[in-house]
C-alpha cells in the first residue's frame, strides 16, 4: 500500500503523457483543425522521409556529445579544486553551486549581451583574435558573432551550455570526493607515491561509478535539450543548430503537425532508450557505484 502513491505519480507524470504522444502519433493532427484521423506508421515514415531528420540526428549527436565531453571535464576539474582547498572551499562550493541555479533565460541573456557586436566583450575578445570580423559602423549585417556563424554556432551554443550545466558533474564528484578516507592518502603519501599515482589508484577508482552515472544522465539532459537552443539560435544560422527537440517544434508548430511532431518525440526516446540500454551493458554504471 505505500507504494500506491509513487505508482500514480508516476502513472500521471510520466506513463501517460508517455502514452498520449504514442497515441497522437499515429494520428494526422493538423494543429489549424485539431480533428485526429488514423494513419498507422504513416507519420513514422513520413519522419525518416524529412531531409532535415538525419541532418537534426547528427547535430543532436554532436551536441550531446560535445556538451557531456566539455561539462565532464570542467565538472571533474571544479571538483577536484574544491576538494583540495583548505581555505574558503564552503564559499567557492556555495559560489559555483549558485551558477547552477541560474534561470537558463539569463544564462542565453548575458551570452547574447557579450556577444553583442556594439557592447559585447566576447565580441571584442573574438575580433581581437581573428575570429570574426569587429563591427564597422554601417555594416549590413546584425547577426551575432560566433552563433551567428555557420562554422562557430554549434560550438558556441556548447560552450555556453556547459557554462551553466558543467556544475551538475561537480555535485556528483564532489560528494563522492568527500566520502574518500583521508587516510588512504595518508597511508600511500607514507609509502612515497606521487600525485598522480595517488590519483590514478585512488581517486579515479573511487570516482568512476558517479562519472559514469553522471555522464548518462548528462547525455540523455543534453541530447533532449530544447530552451537554451532555442533562444540561442532558434535553430539557426539557416538549420546549423537545428537538434531532433528543435525539429519537432518546428514540424509541430510551424508546419501544423501535431501527430508528426510527436512521432519524431517517440523516434527520439527510441534512440535513447537504446543507447541507454547499450551503455548500461558495456559500462554497468550501478556495479561500479556498489563497489
Amino acid at each position: 500500500m505505500t507504494i500506491l502513491p509513487v505508482l500514480f505519480l508516476y502513472t500521471l507524470i510520466a506513463i501517460l503523457p508517455v502514452g498520449f504522444a504514442l497515441w497522437a502519433s499515429l494520428h494526422r493532427i493538423p494543429l489549424t483543425q485539431p480533428q485526429w484521423t488514423f494513419v498507422g506508421l504513416e507519420n513514422y515514415a513520413q519522419v525518416f522521409e524529412l531531409d532535415r531528420f538525419w541532418g537534426s540526428m547528427w547535430r543532436g549527436t554532436l551536441f550531446m556529445v560535445g556538451s557531456t565531453l566539455v561539462q565532464l571535464a570542467v565538472g571533474l576539474w571544479m571538483a577536484l579544486v574544491i576538494n583540495r582547498m583548505e581555505r574558503g572551499q564552503r564559499l567557492l562550493s556555495t559560489l559555483v553551486f549558485t551558477s547552477y541555479l541560474i534561470p537558463t533565460i539569463i544564462v542565453t541573456l548575458i551570452a547574447l549581451f557579450m556577444l553583442d557586436p556594439f557592447v559585447g566583450v566576447l565580441h571584442q575578445f573574438g575580433a581581437s583574435l581573428g575570429l570574426w570580423e569587429g563591427y564597422v559602423l554601417g555594416a549590413a549585417t546584425w547577426n551575432l558573432p560566433g552563433i551567428g556563424e555557420v562554422s562557430l554556432a554549434l560550438p558556441a551554443v556548447v560552450l555556453i551550455g556547459s557554462w551553466k550545466f558543467s556544475v551538475f558533474i561537480t555535485i556528483f564528484a564532489l560528494a563522492q570526493l568527500r566520502s574518500i578516507p583521508n587516510r588512504f592518502y595518508e597511508a600511500a603519501k607514507i609509502c612515497g607515491a606521487t600525485s598522480w599515482e595517488m590519483f590514478r589508484d585512488i581517486t579515479l577508482p573511487r570516482l568512476k561509478g558517479a562519472i559514469l552515472v553522471a555522464v548518462l544522465l548528462r547525455s540523455v539532459f543534453m541530447f533532449n535539450k530544447y530552451d537554451i537552443i532555442w533562444q540561442l539560435t532558434q535553430g539557426g544560422p539557416g538549420y546549423e543548430t537545428t537538434t531532433m527537440p528543435i525539429l519537432a517544434y518546428r514540424e509541430t508548430f510551424e508546419g501544423s503537425a501535431y501527430g508528426l511532431g510527436n512521432a519524431i518525440a517517440v523516434v527520439m526516446f527510441c534512440f535513447l532508450a537504446v543507447g541507454a540500454v547499450a551503455y548500461f551493458v558495456a559500462f554497468n554504471p550501478s556495479q561500479e557505484v556498489d563497489t
